[in-house]
């Protein structure tokens, strides 16, 4: 098995006040604070020669050298069973709704992180598929084949481009907002209505950068959302809904609920939920669009997710 590439970086830290070592890194790298915790968490940042801690506070002072893993070294030491109708590894099972020379379909497992940056050394969604053989094409080099991306614990379907021209086919389709896509969404909360519609827009978070925002967001980065919602179950302080989007911003089910007061259960994100191992409770359960290149209707359904199924109830909706 190879070993895994990697590169090591040195940094002259420059602020003009002190920042914690995570928020330094996150703004510096233009990721996340929970991928720049990964990074420390697996020993990858030094700070003045010693293992780095998310908390710590780095000056004008410090220095800190970074690890970076090759996301490709990682592909090819992945070992994968791919059949008809599925693909698997060591830790995941990615089923095969379609397939063929231009497009695939899978029903993607909650957990799994679709593409990953330099700086993460966690297996995604590409590096399995790469590993199997599938040649995805199209959008930029890091990112081949994606024309839409679900979030990490967002399970259910997605489809991929295998062909350039089904990328930009696809792609033109989800621009155009003729592409239908369904979730169900459990909710920690109860709305005032049991149906209605969300349409605030969405901009990045001032405050946090791995947030969006409907109220308090980068002036010139807002823009328009539209969600659709249909409560199928409710209990006490917990929501079962249907959810249909009209546009496809960044986390935008999480966005709008959140700014309703009815974050997604388990989202830690949005709301003053504790994070949980199993992440939040969100899954694509219907997609429908035109064949790139013979313009056939495509539609997929999945039912619920045994993850969700405890809070659907009875419900004939969800089934």
């Amino acid at each position: 098995m190879p070993e895994k590439q990697t590169l090591s970086v040195q940094l002259s830290v420059y602020v003009s006040e002190p920042l914690r070592l995570d928020r330094y890194l996150a703004l510096l790298l233009g990721v996340s604070r929970v991928q720049v915790k990964s990074m420390i968490q697996l020993g990858h940042v030094v700070c003045n020669d010693k293992q780095g801690r998310p908390s710590q506070l780095v000056s004008g002072k410090d220095a800190i050298s970074l690890t970076l893993v090759s996301e490709s070294a990682i592909s090819s030491e992945l070992s994968v069973k791919v059949s008809p109708d599925g693909i698997q590894s060591s830790d995941w099972t990615i089923p095969i709704l379609y397939s063929d020379d231009d497009v695939l379909v899978i029903n993607k497992p909650a957990g799994l992180v679709v593409h990953g940056a330099s700086t993460l050394t966690n297996v995604t969604l590409v590096d399995v598929l790469v590993a199997a053989g599938v040649s995805l094409q199209g959008g930029d080099q890091d990112r081949l084949g994606i024309i839409h991306r679900l979030d990490q614990f967002t399970e259910g379907v997605m489809v991929l481009a295998k062909s350039e021209s089904a990328f930009l086919g696809i792609q033109q389709q989800f621009k155009d907002r003729v592409v239908s896509k369904k979730y169900y969404a459990v909710l920690h909360g109860v709305l005032a209505a049991h149906e209605g519609v969300i349409d605030r827009p969405i901009g990045r978070d001032a405050a946090v950068r791995a947030r969006q925002s409907c109220h308090h967001y980068v002036e010139g980065t807002g823009k328009a959302a539209k969600t659709m919602y249909k409560v199928l179950q409710q209990f006490t302080n917990i929501s079962f809904v249907d959810v249909e989007l009209y546009t496809g911003r960044t986390h935008q089910i999480r966005v709008h609920f959140s700014s309703m007061n009815c974050p997604v259960l388990g989202d830690s994100l949005y709301s003053k939920q504790p994070k949980k191992p199993e992440g939040y409770y969100l899954q694509s359960y219907f997609l429908a669009f035109s064949h790139p290149v013979s313009g056939e209707c495509l539609q997929f359904k999945l039912p619920v997710s045994d993850r969700l199924k405890k809070y659907a109830g009875n419900d004939s909706h969800a089934k």
